[in-house]
């Protein structure tokens, strides 16, 4: 389970690349398969890159955030065919809406600008993520009780 809105990010994205081209390896943090000798290059692939940007207070409980999301996407014929037909089905995955779900609370965010380019025979899709967030507060400590006191009067004048 995701412990944080980033890794609940980077789960539902995997989880809805991985859906729709099951047979390319999608990753984030690390890559599994690496170019050593006896092993074979990866050939189709996505990496996904989740960058917090921007986190400000929003009032009392509230933070606005934004995250910028690169997708890197790879297929072994390195075709701008194929990477025009993967960018149309970029834009009926991920818009207008992307859903994830953050700590069981089902979400929903607008894409409201979906970049894509291809640099060096990888097709990047690009967009941001900016939501306001609630945050859970701690409890207040007690309040204080009542307290009695005593005082004594020195009557000697």
């Amino acid at each position: 389970m995701a412990t944080t809105i980033y890794e609940a990010v980077r789960d539902s994205l995997v989880a809805l690349f991985k859906g729709r081209w099951p047979a390319f390896d999608v990753f984030s943090e690390s890559i599994d398969k690496t170019q050593e000798s006896g092993q074979a290059e990866l050939e189709d692939y996505i990496y996904l890159d989740i960058i917090p940007s921007g986190n400000q207070p929003a009032g009392r409980g509230y933070t606005d955030r934004s995250i910028l999301v690169d997708a890197a996407i790879h297929t072994k014929s390195e075709s701008n065919r194929e990477y025009l037909q993967i960018s149309q089905a970029l834009d009926e995955l991920l818009l207008p809406v992307f859903r994830f779900t953050d700590k069981g609370d089902a979400r929903a965010i607008t894409i409201t600008d979906l970049a894509i380019k291809t640099v060096d025979k990888v097709l990047h899709a690009t967009f941001t993520l900016s939501f306001r967030d609630s945050i859970e507060e701690p409890e207040a400590p007690p309040l204080m009780e009542e307290l009695e006191n005593r005082l004594k009067t020195n009557e000697r004048m």
